[in-house]
């Protein structure tokens, strides 16, 4: 077993002639290799289940589980993964019957039977492939084992992010940089409907004005205020959740990015100024104390984006009408979208939170350039 060949081929075969189907039982354990806590580093097993006709599904189970689970269906693969490594049992035919087996904590264990038939001369032979290496798509791909993790539809979005992000890290040298100018390409791709968001809120801003006269001739009738301002809109052509387009479009990106890149191994152990290792929180110091949802560890990168997030509603804002009657600009106004992203993204891996940054940046300067 090499990096290059992450396969031990497992033969098993009877000396003497068996008159009857003999059951061939194969045992798995596995324990976490990386120090990191449970959030970022689930100990599970996913197993790929026969459903009949050509179809199949994945089954997860967390550990530990507490007694023992039976899986129904015949499992054409068995695996144990923590987030940056796997082992992945592949009977040559038919398929296994698994139990997931109460172990420790800190440890996953399965049992698969096979039963294998006498040949002709009354001998049995069986023969099954055990992957062992890292989770990563692209590596189990290679190895023929991409099925033993699902990546779903919006998964496989991001392998192609992905695909480009690792060429670009090859042309750099340093995955902190390749990150960055990954973020810069994806917002001058997203810039023209930016450029039309902006167009739409100088509309906007144009229409103030009459917005304003509007409102104080129906101070008292909030109702009324609302639909005349709404009928102006439409008059004039314009969506009043404009300003809320580039991050409905950079959403997407971002979510099919965060589930390719959580097991890209490339990743793990890479440094780039401060930062330690991008696959996790930048974790420049530890505090005396531990807060909720946020833990013992100072991450500063979020704390960066939420300041750079809270500008770039400033400076967008200076284009939106009155946030009395739109909605986006009532929804982005204040620091407390800022604040909920800074939170959230508070023990995301710092390479995500690096690609978030930059494209607020970006949209800052392109918010800036067009004023």
């Amino acid at each position: 077993l090499d990096s290059n060949n992450p396969i031990i081929h497992i033969e098993v075969s009877s000396v003497d002639p068996i008159s009857s189907p003999t059951e061939i039982l194969f045992i798995s354990s596995w324990t976490r290799g990386d120090k990191l806590n449970g959030r970022n580093n689930a100990l599970e097993s996913v197993l790929l289940t026969d459903l009949g006709q050509g179809k199949s599904k994945h089954e997860r189970h967390i550990s530990p589980w507490r007694k023992e689970k039976i899986v129904p269906r015949g499992t054409l693969l068995a695996t144990l993964a923590e987030r940056y490594f796997c082992s992945s049992l592949k009977p040559s035919t038919g398929a296994l019957a698994v139990s997931l087996v109460p172990s420790p904590d800190g440890t996953a264990t399965f049992t698969a039977k096979a039963i294998a038939s006498p040949d002709t001369s009354g001998r049995i032979s069986y023969a099954a492939d055990l992957y062992l290496g890292p989770r990563d798509y692209f590596y189990l791909d290679r190895a023929k084992f991409a099925q033993a993790i699902p990546v779903g539809m919006i998964g496989q979005i991001g392998l192609i992010f992905l695909m480009f992000l690792s060429w670009i890290g090859k042309l750099t040298g340093n995955y902190g940089v390749a990150i960055i100018l990954f973020s810069c390409l994806i917002s001058c791709a997203t810039a023209p409907f930016t450029l039309m968001s902006l167009k739409s809120m100088k509309k906007m801003q144009e229409l103030k004005p009459q917005i304003d006269r509007i409102t104080a001739a129906n101070k008292d009738d909030p109702t009324r205020t609302n639909k005349e301002v709404f009928a102006l809109y439409k008059q004039h052509r314009v969506n009043p959740l404009s300003g809320c387009l580039p991050m409905l479009l950079q959403m997407p990106i971002f979510i099919a990015l965060f589930q390719a890149i959580s097991h890209f191994i490339e990743l793990r152990g890479r440094s780039f100024l401060w930062i330690r290792d991008l696959s996790l929180p930048d974790r420049l110091a530890k505090l005396p104390f531990s807060l909720p949802v946020l833990g013992s560890d100072l991450n500063i990168l979020p704390l960066i984006m939420a300041a750079a997030m809270y500008m770039q509603t400033k400076t967008s804002q200076g284009s939106m009408a009155s946030t009395q009657t739109n909605p986006a600009a009532k929804m982005m106004s204040g620091p407390m979208m800022s604040i909920v992203f800074g939170i959230m993204f508070y023990q995301f891996p710092s390479g995500l939170v690096i690609y978030w940054l930059t494209n607020s940046l970006m949209s800052m300067a392109l918010y800036k350039l067009v004023k």
